[in-house]
C-alpha cells in the first residue's frame, strides 16, 4: 500500500506535458498579388500612363537636341573658332539638361510608385492578417527570392487578392 501511495504522490507531481500544437502556415506571394489587386492594376496603368507621357517629351526634347547638333556637324567647318566653341559649349549644356530632366523624371516615377504601392500594400497586409485570424494560421511569409522551396498548396495569394478586391473594389 505505502508502494502505491508513493507511486501515486510521485504521478501527481510530474508536470503535465501539453500535446504538441500543429502550426498552419502558409505564403502570400506580395509582389503578384500586388499586380493582381484591382488597385494594383490600376496604379500599375496609372504609372505606365505618366512614364509614355514623360518619355514622349524626352523623345521629342532628343529629337530636337539631335537636329541641333547634325546642323553644328554640317556648318562647323565654315564657323569660326570661337562661334564654333560657344555652339559645341551650348550643346553640351543643353545635353546635360537633357540628362539632368531625365534622372529628375526617373526619381519623380519611381516616388509616385513608393508612394501608391505603399498604400495598397499596406492593404494587402491588413487582408493577410485577417485571413491568418479567420483561417488560424500561426504564420503568413511573404515569400520571395530568398525562398527557394515551397509546397505549392501553402500558397494563399489568390485568396488575398479576392478578399482584397471584395474589401476595397469600389462600384
Amino acid at each position: 500500500m505505502l508502494t502505491l501511495t508513493l507511486i501515486s504522490s510521485l504521478l501527481a507531481a510530474q508536470p503535465v506535458v501539453a500535446a504538441p500544437t500543429a502550426h498552419k502556415v502558409a505564403y502570400v506571394e506580395l509582389a503578384r498579388a500586388l499586380n493582381e489587386v484591382h488597385d494594383g492594376k490600376t496604379a500599375k496603368a496609372k504609372l505606365k500612363k505618366q512614364f509614355e507621357a514623360k518619355q514622349k517629351k524626352l523623345d521629342a526634347e532628343q529629337k530636337r537636341l539631335k537636329g541641333k547638333k547634325d546642323d553644328f556637324d554640317k556648318r562647323v567647318a565654315t564657323m569660326r573658332p570661337e562661334v564654333r566653341s560657344q555652339k559645341e559649349q551650348e550643346l553640351q549644356r543643353e545635353l546635360m539638361q537633357l540628362q539632368q530632366t531625365y534622372v529628375q523624371m526617373q526619381r519623380e516615377l519611381m516616388g509616385e510608385e513608393t508612394r501608391l504601392t505603399r498604400d495598397i500594400s499596406e492593404r494587402i497586409k491588413a487582408v493577410v492578417g485577417k485571413i491568418g485570424d479567420r483561417d488560424g494560421y500561426t504564420m503568413i511569409l511573404n515569400i520571395g527570392e530568398s525562398v527557394l522551396y515551397h509546397k505549392r498548396h501553402m500558397d494563399i495569394t489568390d485568396d488575398v487578392v479576392a478578399a482584397y478586391n471584395k474589401q476595397y473594389l469600389k462600384n
